[in-house]
This record gives C-alpha cells, structure tokens and sequence, in this order.
C-alpha cells in the first residue's frame, strides 16, 4: 500500500496541486507558477497521475501538448490544501495574506475540521485512536 507522503511528500507535488485547483492546468503554467524545473515537474506529473491523483489530457496533436485535471481523488485533498495555506500564511512569513480566498456565500474562507457526525470543530485533545 502506497502511502500519501509518498505520493505528496516532495516539493513540489502540493504546489502543483495547488495551481491546479486555482485553475492551472497546462503544463507551462504549472512550471512558471510553481517554479518546478521541466524535468522534475513532468516526473511530478506523471507520478500524480499513476496514483490517480490527476488525470492528463491532450489538447494539441502538433506539437503534442496536454492539460492536467484533479480527479476525485484530487479534488478529495482541496481541503488538504487549503488548510496547509491557511497554516502557512498563518505561521511563516511575514503573516500577510498573499490571497485571499471567499466561499461562495461571501464570506472570506478559513478552513477548519468538523465533526461530520455532532458538526463541532475538532480541537487537540478531542480525538480517540483505535485500531480499524
């Protein structure tokens, strides 16, 4: 079994992801917005999408050329994602927000965990572990 750091435990895998949510799916775009070498990000890609995590998608036969997509599994780490910018703008840098994100109701976006069963935010010390 493939464990998730595995698969998202580099540089770069998270800002790639990250860039696809914001809605950059060609693959100059993901280089210039994430930094990654050409190289690196295609291996990136490709590892992404052998774990389901993205599916590729050609859009020009001459020269080839291909758009990258979440897939549910994907789309499943949005909140992963949001959550760890949240944190980062949070607790590096110089606290100043680089964007600010809004729900479609309005409201400027803070992501927290809840509960799905009693709907309370989840805070240290409320959680039991047992084996599965």
């Amino acid at each position: 079994m493939t464990d998730a750091l595995e698969i998202l435990g580099d540089r770069y895998s998270l800002p790639v992801l990250r860039e696809l949510m914001y809605g950059f799916h060609r693959f100059s775009d993901l280089a210039r917005h994430t930094g990654a070498p050409r190289t690196l990000l295609t291996g990136r890609l490709r590892r992404l999408e052998e774990a389901g995590v993205v599916t590729r998608t050609q859009y020009s036969e001459h020269p080839p050329r291909f758009e990258y997509h979440l897939t549910q599994a994907g789309i499943d780490l949005v909140p992963v994602i949001l959550m760890l910018r949240e944190w980062g703008e949070r607790h590096t840098g110089d606290g100043v927000p680089k964007a600010v994100f809004r729900h479609t109701c309005g409201a400027e976006l803070h992501p927290t965990t809840i509960c799905d069963a009693c709907h309370q935010q989840i805070r240290p010390g409320e959680i039991d572990v047992t084996r599965a």
